[in-house]
C-alpha cells in the first residue's frame, strides 16, 4: 500500500514539475535574467559551435514534449511557439533540428491538410519516457524521507505554487 501511494504521489509531483516548466512565465520568472544570458553567451562560446539559444538545451526538448503529450500528441507550429512562450521563428528553427535527429516529425492534419502538426516519433516518445521515467524515480527516491502527511502537504504546496506562478504576468 505504502508503495503504491510513494508511486501515486511520486507521479503527481512529476505532473506538477511538468505544469511548471509549461508556463509561459517559466523562464523569465525563475530563472534570473543575467543566469539566462550567461546560458546563452556559453552555448554560443561552446567548442562545438552547437546551441545558439538557450531553448536548444534538452529542457526545450522536455518542455516540448510535456505540450505535445498533453495537446493529444501533436501541435502545429504556432500552438508550440505560444505554449513555449518563444517567437515562432525560434520555434521553427528548433523543431527543424529535432526533426533533423529524428526526435519530431511534420505530419498534415487528417482533417484540414492545410494544416501541419508536429508529433514525437518512436525515438522521440522513448527519449521523452526515459526523461520521465528518470524523474518519477528521483522524485521517489526523495519521497523516501517524508512522511505520508508531509507528502501530501507538499503535493497541495506545490499545486498552489504553480496556480501562483500561472496567474504571474508573461
Amino acid at each position: 500500500m505504502l508503495d503504491a501511494k510513494l508511486n501515486s504521489q511520486s507521479l503527481e509531483i512529476v505532473s506538477l514539475w511538468e505544469d511548471a516548466v509549461c508556463l509561459h512565465t517559466y523562464q523569465k520568472s525563475l530563472i534570473p535574467a543575467d543566469l539566462i544570458r550567461a546560458k546563452k553567451r556559453l552555448a554560443q562560446l561552446s567548442s562545438d559551435g552547437g546551441a545558439r539559444h538557450s531553448a536548444d538545451q534538452p529542457f526545450f526538448f522536455y518542455r516540448m514534449c510535456v505540450i505535445l503529450v498533453r495537446q493529444d500528441g501533436s501541435a502545429t507550429m504556432g500552438e508550440l511557439s505560444d505554449a513555449l512562450g518563444i517567437p515562432l521563428s525560434t520555434a521553427t528553427r528548433l523543431v527543424n533540428r529535432l526533426d533533423c535527429v529524428g526526435y519530431v516529425e511534420r505530419l498534415t492534419d487528417p482533417k484540414d491538410h492545410r494544416i501541419v502538426r508536429i508529433v514525437l516519433t518512436d525515438e522521440g516518445k522513448t527519449l521523452y519516457k526515459t526523461i520521465h521515467d528518470f524523474a518519477q524515480q528521483r522524485v521517489q527516491a526523495a519521497l523516501h524521507h517524508f512522511t505520508t502527511r508531509e507528502r501530501k502537504v507538499l503535493v497541495a504546496l506545490l499545486q498552489k505554487t504553480v496556480t501562483a506562478l500561472a496567474d504571474l504576468p508573461a
